[in-house]
């Protein structure tokens, strides 16, 4: 893309406007274009190697622009359809597949990461001579990007086409006359995704769209001009022998700044001293602080210091402890009382269990006594009313049940806490710890691991008196750990002003060598100068030929910069250029369900710099708008795919190849997208190559084309891969067309599924053509009735709304015989028989069904396939 783009730019340096120099270097830059690509304006790369390339082949680059290469010029013979491509090992390709492409429509269908990609990219390879995507991911060698991993091998795919007289041919790769038969869905996503981000970047919207960021990225990175900071405009041989012939004044008052350099610099040097200890020299002071070959420095001494880890701390407290093993205590002991009055009380608890079944089954039993079934009239006392009594006698019970079941909620989280503190002390204390056996892991400890706390062990202590006592220990281990951290903190602070002392030392010591050293080269040069001038004076005079040649480097750099950018700056108006009629019509057509007023009267390109993308409505033609502002992202993709499909339209490319539009458009608009590419006259002269990875686009497609046309159609599926290393394409899959699956079924007498296929072909029919038919030449509402809201249209009500339409006498088409007739023989099928059932209502799998009428299901496809017929 950016050579070719290159090429055609260089053709505008032919005329008299444009110096032998410039053409020098604009040919420079071609021969050297791969090695100029990668290279950026980050700390001067490109125009470094500008320098050293123009130095290098300045006298031998050619004065003259040569001409656009025979295969990028227009070819000879145009290709009319693509016939056949032979393509592997290349790219998802570990070996040669053979395509067989003649067809007006070739439909791709294919899960992501089939290979559908592979398939267009080695078309794009084959017209193009190369592939974006490998530029855009920088890829210098692009046989490397188009090689196979697997096999490690690269040939190029050969396609076979078709002339305007009929003739096979051979394809040669012709960026230039092939480049705008190619719909990229990557471009359509960056057009929209700068639609979201700033308006000033709306200049980059026709580039992107047309794949233009690279070559635009490639003029970029050319600075405005040469700066003296790469090239010699001067000559450093004659400015060095101006700078010494000053430089000998220069040096003597240089030897005398240096004593005075020297003195503030001692007096810095003892005030630091005298800052690290009063009294100190600055050399003891760095010795003490950095050491010698014998003793290390104070700095190494607190390094080495701060390095001893610092304890850890428990974080425990004797007193927290304490306090929550009385709570605990009291918890516990407050609950085993409310516990045993509940025991107390447990035939109460039985009657009250009694009382609430007695309450539960009143609703089910109202009018008799749940035991005996005697009638409630009968009764001596009504016992859902004797038992609502008791119940509220008994709500102490109750709130004493729920206050035990809280209180031993609250003991066992109590409980919780005083096991992780024992968890903690046997972390601390790993060896040997009596609290061992108390130890609770991912569990809930209970009442009885409270009282195993507080029974004495072998040693005539509780656990509970082992755990307070390990709990005061790790408090008094935190407090040396905290005096433990104070005093490195005091270590780290006492390193940190070392350390600055340090750095001090090093300044002026520094600055002491830097003196010294210029007073050592103020001498010699006023002790040398003569011998030293007699050598410059020599290199002065050589240097002024290469000065003369730099300096016209330069000016023709800056000039041919210039003419480059304004080039890349005028290539999106080239493009869109007389695009706008065309832009509307295809956007309107991909909006046509949208109301009036959301469709354009016009559409304003950008055809210069800082210019806005405008669009004006139909019901406000007047009235233009910033079309990014406007539109929704789903109708900015719908504009940058009509300006891509426009163009392509405008340069009369012979094909159309579009990869994956599931991809690049969103659902509202691909009904009328599949319409504007396959039903209406925009492409209908046009070979047209589709990939998509969605099933149901695929299916779409396919049902809204005749049959004529999907049987004259080639159909490619790509299988998954199943652990192999080469791309599986199914050659004769499936049709999704529904009359022809259907007409296939019946002729394999799969009567069944050709009469599921006849159910959807006759929906799709009558909801997506007939009706659509019937609206255009008569009146297309109609009245059907349904039981419920949720309840489908019933698919023969529906075909007899229609045919009563069309058989009326104020209906205009005068061929509608044609689809009439099919739509009787249809309904001339017993309503009521299985098949019609079938169609109305679908089936669901049944056992031992009666068998379908291979005649009737044939009639069935017979009026579909007309009805096809006479619809187009």
């Amino acid at each position: 893309m950016i050579r070719a783009e290159y090429l055609r730019f260089m053709q505008t340096l032919q005329g008299p406007s444009t110096t032998d120099s410039v053409r020098r270097i604009a040919n420079i830059v071609s021969y050297h274009l791969e090695e100029l690509t990668p290279l950026s304006t980050h700390q001067g790369q490109r125009i470094r190697k500008m320098v050293d390339l123009s130095h290098a082949n300045w006298e031998g680059a050619p004065t003259h622009i040569p001409p656009i290469p025979d295969d990028s010029a227009a070819p000879e013979i145009q290709l009319s359809r693509l016939k056949t491509m032979t393509v592997g090992p290349f790219r998802g390709f570990a070996q040669q597949e053979e395509f067989d492409l003649n067809s007006r429509l070739v439909l791709v269908y294919g899960p992501n990461g089939t290979g559908k990609s592979s398939f267009c990219e080695a078309l794009e390879y084959a017209l193009l001579g190369n592939v974006a995507e490998a530029e855009s991911k920088r890829f210098r060698d692009q046989n490397e990007y188009l090689k196979n991993a697997h096999v490690n091998a690269f040939t190029a795919p050969v396609v076979v086409s078709e002339d305007e007289q009929g003739s096979d041919i051979s394809v040669t790769a012709n960026e230039s006359a092939y480049r705008f038969c190619f719909v990229e869905k990557n471009r359509i996503d960056s057009f929209s995704r700068i639609a979201a981000q700033a308006p000033a970047r709306q200049t980059e919207l026709i580039a992107t769209l047309f794949g233009l960021e690279s070559f635009t990225s490639f003029t970029r990175n050319f600075t405005s001009e040469i700066s003296s900071q790469y090239i010699d405009l001067q000559g450093k041989e004659a400015l060095l022998l101006a700078q010494k012939q000053q430089s000998l004044q220069g040096a003597q008052q240089q030897i005398q700044s240096s004593s005075a350099e020297l003195h503030r610099i001692a007096e810095e040097e003892q005030r630091l001293a005298n800052s690290f200890r009063a009294g100190t020299s600055f050399e003891q002071m760095k010795v003490e602080l950095s050491g010698n070959d014998h003793t290390p420095g104070l700095i190494q001494q607190l390094e080495v210091e701060l390095q001893h880890p610092t304890p850890l701390k428990s974080g425990l407290s004797k007193g927290a402890i304490e306090a929550m093993g009385n709570e605990a205590a009291s918890m516990i002991s407050e609950l085993r009382i409310k516990q045993q009055k509940l025991v107390d009380s447990s035939h109460q608890v039985s009657f009250k269990q009694l009382y609430e079944a007695v309450v539960q089954v009143q609703q089910s039993s109202s009018d008799a006594c749940p035991a005996c079934k005697t009638p409630l009239q009968q009764v001596v006392v009504n016992p859902y009313m004797h038992a609502g009594q008791e119940l509220t006698k008994l709500q102490d019970l109750a709130a004493l049940q729920q206050g035990v079941i809280q209180l031993k909620q609250s003991v066992l989280q109590n409980l919780f806490n005083i096991s992780q503190t024992l968890n903690t002390c046997l972390k601390f204390f790993s060896q040997g710890n009596p609290l061992k056996p108390f130890e609770i892991v991912n569990a809930q400890p209970e009442l009885t691991w409270w009282d195993s706390l507080l029974r004495q062990l072998p040693d005539n202590y509780t656990a509970w008196q082992h755990l307070v006592s390990q709990v005061e220990q790790l408090e008094a281990s935190d407090k040396k750990a905290e005096e433990a951290l104070r005093l490195k903190g005091e270590k780290q602070n006492e390193l940190n002003r070392l350390r600055d002392l340090a750095r001090q030392v090093t300044v002026l010591e520094t600055q002491m060598q830097t003196v010294t050293n210029n007073t050592l080269a103020s001498q010699r040069v006023i002790d040398n100068f003569q011998i030293d001038n007699a050598q410059l004076i020599e290199s002065v005079e050589a240097e002024k030929a290469v000065i003369v040649k730099n300096q016209e480097i330069v000016a023709a750099y800056a000039a041919f910069v210039q003419k480059l950018t304004s080039y890349s700056n005028s290539l999106p108006a080239q493009l869109v250029a007389d695009l706008g009629e065309q832009v509307v019509r295809l956007y309107n057509s991909f909006n046509r369900n949208d109301v009036q007023s959301e469709l354009l009267a016009d559409v304003k390109l950008p055809l210069a710099q800082n210019q806005r993308l405008r669009i004006a409505f139909q019901s406000k033609p007047e009235q233009f708008f910033d079309a990014l502002h406007v539109l929704s992202e789903g109708h900015v993709r719908c504009l940058g795919l009509a300006i891509l499909l426009a163009k392509n339209l405008k340069e009369q490319a012979p094909l159309l190849i579009f990869d994956d539009p599931v991809n690049a458009i969103d659902d509202d608009h691909r009904e009328s997208i599949r319409r504007t590419l396959f039903a209406d006259h925009f492409f209908m002269a046009k070979q047209v190559v589709l990939t998509c990875h969605g099933e149901e686009f695929f299916k779409d497609i396919q049902n809204l084309l005749s049959v004529a046309d999907i049987r004259e159609s080639k159909l490619l599926s790509f299988l998954p891969r199943l652990g192999e290393q080469h791309i599986r394409v199914d050659y004769n899959c499936a049709p999704r067309n529904y009359i022809l699956a259907a007409t296939t079924h019946i002729e394999r007498n799969e009567v069944r599924e050709a009469l599921a296929k006849s159910r959807q072909a006759l929906e799709a029919l009558t909801k997506d053509k007939i009706w659509k038919y019937v609206h255009r030449h008569g009146d297309g509402n109609l009245s059907i009735k349904l039981r419920s809201s949720t309840e489908p249209i019933a698919l023969r009500n529906l075909t007899e709304q229609l045919r009563s339409k069309i058989g009326r006498a104020e209906f205009t088409d005068p061929n509608k015989n044609a689809i009439y007739d099919p739509i009787d023989t249809l309904l001339g099928i017993n309503r009521g028989s299985r098949e019609w059932r079938y169609l109305n209502k679908g089936t669901h799998e049944e056992f031992d069904r009666a068998e379908f009428d291979r005649g009737t299901v044939t009639d069935i496809v017979s009026a579909l396939v007309g009805l096809d017929e006479a619809l187009g």
